[in-house]
């Protein structure tokens, strides 16, 4: 069982951090909010030595992985995340350094006692929204958005090219195509994307990650 002593909140959002702290007061701890700074943060750490500490990453004002390494000169706490943009990857290195607990801006009330229970016992926890992000495979998005577009194999090569800036011409030299077919091409595309010029395909490729939004900006041929 935990002590019911203190839990710090690091969190720019009010009514998200008020809400949260409202759910463990009523279970008897006492409750203190942070939403200056990552250094203020620390400093609560030090006078507080919480016994859990929910660390907000919303607009990167606290740092997680910080916290984690500075509660590791102090005394450790409890660690729960609050993110809307975790992703696998963080999430399996952050468990590798301690974080137990994953939480969204929209915990839902009865996921509350599911975290607080996971806490106790010290299980692993993250509600349904972190659930569905670390089921999410962007490969077999991006497939499933082809499929349904009817956007084929050769099509995609056309769309990153076309997104790294080379003309029909240079596309048809690099894939072995004719010009009017690389054309032909082009034109089909932008009906299935619905747009009406490069523009739109360029958006649609960096949306979907096949060019990286800084190499096109920064791409000689634009």
């Amino acid at each position: 069982m935990i002590e019911k002593s203190n839990i710090i909140i690091a969190s720019k959002r009010f009514l998200i951090a008020s809400g949260i702290s409202s759910y463990f007061e009523v279970l008897g701890y006492s409750v203190s909010i942070v939403n200056s700074t990552q250094d203020a943060l620390e400093r609560l750490l030090i006078s507080k030595l919480p016994k859990i500490v929910i660390v907000d990453e919303f607009e990167s004002v606290f740092k997680v992985e910080k916290t984690v390494a500075f509660l590791s000169f102090t005394k450790p706490a409890k660690m729960i995340l609050l993110s809307d943009k975790l992703t696998k990857e963080r999430y399996e290195l952050l468990t590798k350094v301690g974080v137990r607990h994953f939480i969204s801006s929209q915990l839902q009330e009865h996921e509350l006692s599911q975290l607080y229970d996971c806490i106790i016992n010290t299980e692993l926890f993250h509600d349904k929204i972190i659930e569905e992000r670390l089921k999410f495979n962007p490969q077999q998005a991006f497939k499933n958005t082809c499929a349904e577009l009817n956007i084929s194999e050769r099509e995609v090569e056309i769309i990153k090219l076309i997104a790294e800036g080379f003309i029909n011409k240079e596309i048809a030299n690099k894939l072995f195509l004719s010009t009017h077919t690389v054309n032909t091409h082009r034109k089909n595309i932008m009906s299935k994307l619905g747009v009406s010029n490069a523009t739109g395909i360029v958006i649609f490729a960096v949306k979907e990650k096949l060019v990286s939004p800084k190499d096109f900006l920064f791409s000689s041929k634009h």
